[in-house]
């Protein structure tokens, strides 16, 4: 057997082994470990992973457990460690105004690069305000304020958020929250200024649009990022895993905000969840291999990547 097929036989071996843990005593560990094996193991389509059947989650509690396991976990060396948290699924659950989900180092490239769809998962895209934090946001027990949560962030970028999954058989909506809420990678353009040199509101000004071939398909701006801005956003994750999940943010650690706008990829697969609506963004924009997926934000700059199948 040559060394590449022994290495994916191994990882296969790996997960049915995990995947029989899971069926005999499905935990939040246990899931996080067969997710990450999963996407470190990933050759081709997301769907053509071995994760067939995936164990029922009780409640969004425990589904968010799951991508805090996933962040904590060693076997997040294997996609490049934990770097940084996502913000988003703003209003689609009853229980939370919006859900953070982990950010993994394989998922960060430059603007300019190449990505296969395949290989991520990606079903959608989105173009969104990256912060990087200068300083540390510990634990406590008072909540954060905006003021304070705006004097650790270091810089903002320009970014477009990559949208993918490790499967899409489940038509579990919790699955889809479990699974890092459906993050596959952030494109990072741009630095538009330090914390000290940006005025949260102003990032609310620029017209954000996406663009596919050099045909824009969709726009909005910063407004609907949860909390109604980046800093908001900010703010309602500070205060998530700070305040009520004894956590810390240190610094250097990257968080995109939210969407201001969307685009689907045509053609490409995409969750199933019959337990909410299915986002018509998500359908998706016409593109051909080498086409650019570029998102422009007025007056501040753009960020770019070339799409591949």
């Amino acid at each position: 057997m040559q060394p590449a097929a022994a290495a994916r036989a191994r990882a296969d071996a790996r997960l049915r082994a995990l995947h029989a843990q899971l069926c005999a005593a499905p935990a939040a560990s246990l899931l996080a470990e067969l997710l990450l094996g999963a996407w470190a193991a990933r050759e081709g389509d997301a769907d053509d992973v071995a994760l067939a059947s995936l164990p029922p989650l009780a409640d969004l509690e425990e589904a968010l457990s799951v991508g805090r396991a996933m962040a904590a976990s060693p076997l997040a060396a294997r996609i490049g460690g934990h770097c940084g948290w996502k913000m988003g699924w703003k209003g689609s659950m009853e229980e939370r105004h919006a859900l953070c989900g982990p950010l993994f180092g394989v998922g960060q490239l430059a603007s300019g690069a190449e990505v296969s769809l395949s290989a991520m998962g990606v079903f959608s895209a989105e173009a969104e305000f990256c912060v990087v934090l200068g300083s540390a946001l510990g634990a406590r027990t008072a909540p954060y304020t905006e003021a304070e949560v705006w004097a650790a962030v270091g810089r903002v970028d320009l970014a477009i958020e990559l949208c993918g999954a490790r499967q899409f058989r489940s038509e579990e909506r919790l699955h889809y929250v479990a699974d890092a809420l459906l993050s596959a990678g952030v494109v990072r353009g741009p630095t538009v200024g330090s914390g000290a040199e940006l005025e949260p509101a102003s990032l609310l000004a620029p017209k954000v649009r996406l663009l596919v071939g050099g045909a824009e398909v969709s726009s909005g701006d910063a407004s609907n990022n949860p909390g109604d801005s980046p800093l908001a956003s900010l703010t309602l994750l500070a205060n998530e895993l700070c305040v009520e999940r004894g956590l810390t943010l240190d610094a250097g650690t990257v968080v995109i905000c939210g969407h201001c706008c969307i685009a689907g990829l045509e053609g490409r697969p995409s969750p199933a969840m019959p337990s909410g609506p299915k986002r018509p963004e998500w359908g998706g924009a016409a593109w051909r291999a080498g086409d650019t997926l570029r998102a422009e934000f007025e007056g501040l700059g753009a960020v770019e990547v070339t799409l591949m199948p």
